[in-house]
């Protein structure tokens, strides 16, 4: 796989049981080191589907996805230079931990036997909260933070982990307009350090920051920069005259 080709699919059907009807079907994409890629289709048109098969969370019926070169259904330590962000309502929101203990998780892949944070690690903690603007809910739970805040959460746990590939799964749903461009900026400034930025929207307000637009329900309708995608012939395709 050449260096910066991060996340290679190749011919991918993926269902979620034997017998139901692929979600899609003969995919293949590749995405690319320092690249902010904005995955945009209709609900229930599989952009969940393919961000969780490729952090390896479902097992593809044919075809196959390379995360760095390897396999990430099979190869579980690969997972570690991956950021994933769940949608909000996939979420336990009632589990007892506050702001910091979430965002401090993006740093256990790094912690040794013990599992003691180091003064760095803390610093890294506070750094990423400080950068989705979430300084004064550090020590709020979970369950009392609003939805946008809690995809801030989510999104500094991943900024923590420090990957190389960010996949987040629709983490505007719940943010406000002046939120989403607080975000898009850190987004943009990750992607410029050369890693992979992958968000999976239904609509998006602001594309400035976006580099390439996949437009998807099913399968790949258009692929390229957003100027070149958000017109009339390509979303008609895709939303089939829903207005977005």
């Amino acid at each position: 796989m050449d260096m910066n080709t991060y996340v290679k699919v190749h011919d991918l059907t993926v269902t979620y049981n034997r017998d139901s009807q692929p979600i899609f079907e003969g995919l293949s994409m590749e995405l690319y080191k320092g690249e902010l890629i904005l995955l945009m289709g209709p609900n229930g048109g599989g952009k969940s589907t393919l961000i969780k098969s490729i952090v390896g969370l479902l097992k593809p019926v044919k075809g196959r996805i390379e995360v760095l070169g390897v396999d990430p259904y099979r190869d579980l330590d690969i997972r570690k230079a991956i950021g994933y962000v769940p949608q909000v309502m996939d979420v336990n929101i009632y589990a007892p931990i506050t702001l910091w203990d979430l965002v401090s998780f993006g740093r256990y892949p790094y912690l040794g036997i013990f599992k003691r944070f180091s003064k760095v690690d803390e610093e890294i903690v506070l750094d990423a909260i400080k950068k989705v603007g979430l300084e004064d809910y550090i020590d709020y739970k979970v369950s009392e933070l609003s939805g946008g805040q809690l995809s801030r959460g989510f999104i500094a746990r991943a900024l923590a982990q420090d990957p190389m590939i960010y996949l987040l799964d629709e983490p505007f749903e719940s943010i406000d307009y002046i939120s989403e461009e607080v975000v898009l900026k850190v987004l943009r400034e990750e992607a410029g350090r050369g890693k992979l930025i992958v968000l999976a929207e239904h609509h998006l307000s602001e594309t400035g920051y976006i580099d390439r637009l996949i437009l998807f329900n099913r399968g790949v309708i258009a692929d390229g920069k957003p100027e070149e995608i958000l017109n009339d012939k390509y979303l008609e395709k895709a939303y089939g005259g829903v207005k977005i």
